[in-house]
């Protein structure tokens, strides 16, 4: 009896599997294809003579999928509606690059694009329309990006020249000569201004500005600086755009192109100030020598002269430190009884720079 109820078991099961595979549920479904990375951050800046564009767009494990950008632009009326249907603008757009997803870089969250402009032949009222798409690895297409448009300035002055550095103590001064015409060679020159930029030498990071707003005259003195470092600076002139004559709150003004980059090496050659309220005292065949530190903050050490001769030129002087040496006080114990010596102290910065030496002080060797 048992045997017959695992047979009649076997045979529903059987018949349901068979059953299960012949039955149709619907039509077999494509592929499903993986829309890659879309971009909704397009920018566009001018800087002289070239429009950038910036993408928001880091290599990870996202863009692995990617095989390229592609950038799309339309020129266009600028008294063109700005809303453009997507079908409009890829039917009138043209691809101007494609960014390969081996050049995205690994550690930036920006990838740009320059696209140069003829100033010469730039038309007033001319927009640039720009968008990106994405396509992955297996051709699909992402949707388009924003739209960034920008109407492009002809009148750009011209880059600054004749950059140059004058290492103070406490500062940099920088200057240089403000440009006289536009890139074109038209006049006068549009000029609203200037903006500094520095990076230390050999960064992969961007020139940071420095001025906090346009500079009205080619001078800036850099107080941020560090000795020891390598810095690279640039200038670029700031124009207006033709909105600024009518009043415009907030209007953008337009860099040109970078002066020639100037490279300068902020060494320090000043050496700290002399000690002061030196003192000496003998006793027990010993001479003390007391002084104040220096308020200085790169001060490293001093150096102790002695003389035994009142008039003695600095050549008579003998040091009596080996090292550097670190405190405000010295003890020579390599002094004769009876006889008067001199003593001098100076400063040394951890540069090197030593200072000139203090005022003298006589002590007698007591018993």
């Amino acid at each position: 009896m048992k045997t017959s109820v695992v047979t009649f078991c076997s045979l529903i099961l059987i018949c349901g599997l068979l059953l299960s595979g012949c039955g149709k549920i619907g039509d077999p479904l494509p592929p499903l294809v993986r829309t890659p990375l879309g971009i909704e951050e397009l920018r566009i800046a001018q800087e002289g003579g070239r429009l950038v564009l910036s993408l928001p767009l880091v290599r990870s494990r996202e863009t692995r999928r990617i095989e390229r950008v592609d950038i799309y632009r339309l020129i266009e009326e600028g008294s063109d509606p700005l809303g453009l249907p997507t079908e409009s603008f890829t039917a009138r757009a043209s691809i101007i690059a494609s960014i390969p997803a081996t050049e995205i870089p690994v550690s930036r969250s920006t990838v740009t694009y320059v696209d140069p402009l003829e100033m010469k032949k730039i038309r007033r009222g001319i927009r640039y329309r720009y968008a990106v798409r994405v396509i992955n690895l297996s051709g699909a297409a992402s949707d388009l990006s924003n739209y960034a448009t920008i109407l492009p300035l002809a009148d750009v002055a011209a880059a600054p020249t004749a950059l140059a550095a004058t290492q103070q103590e406490r500062e940099i001064v920088l200057s240089w000569r403000g440009p006289t015409a536009n890139s074109t060679g038209s006049t006068p020159v549009n000029l609203a201004g200037y903006n500094i930029y520095r990076r230390v030498a050999g960064s992969a990071d961007s020139p940071r500005r420095l001025n906090s707003a346009p500079l009205k005259d080619p001078l800036y003195r850099d107080q941020g600086f560090q000795f020891g470092l390598s810095y690279e600076y640039l200038v670029r002139a700031i124009s207006l755009p033709p909105t600024a004559a009518d009043g415009a709150a907030e209007v953008t003004g337009i860099e040109s192109d970078e002066s020639p980059l100037l490279l300068h090496l902020a060494k320090d050659t000043f050496p700290p100030a002399a000690p002061t309220a030196v003192t000496a005292a003998s006793i027990n065949r010993v001479v003390s020598i007391f002084w104040p530190l220096n308020a200085e903050a790169d001060v490293a050490g001093y150096h102790i002269y002695r003389a035994e001769a009142e008039n003695g030129q600095p050549a008579t002087w003998q040091r009596l430190n080996p090292q550097l040496h670190l405190s405000g006080s010295w003890r020579d114990d390599r002094v004769v009884v009876g006889r008067t010596y001199l003593y001098q102290i100076t400063a040394v910065d951890r540069f090197g720079n030593e200072s000139v030496r203090s005022e003298t002080v006589r002590e007698t060797v007591n018993q």
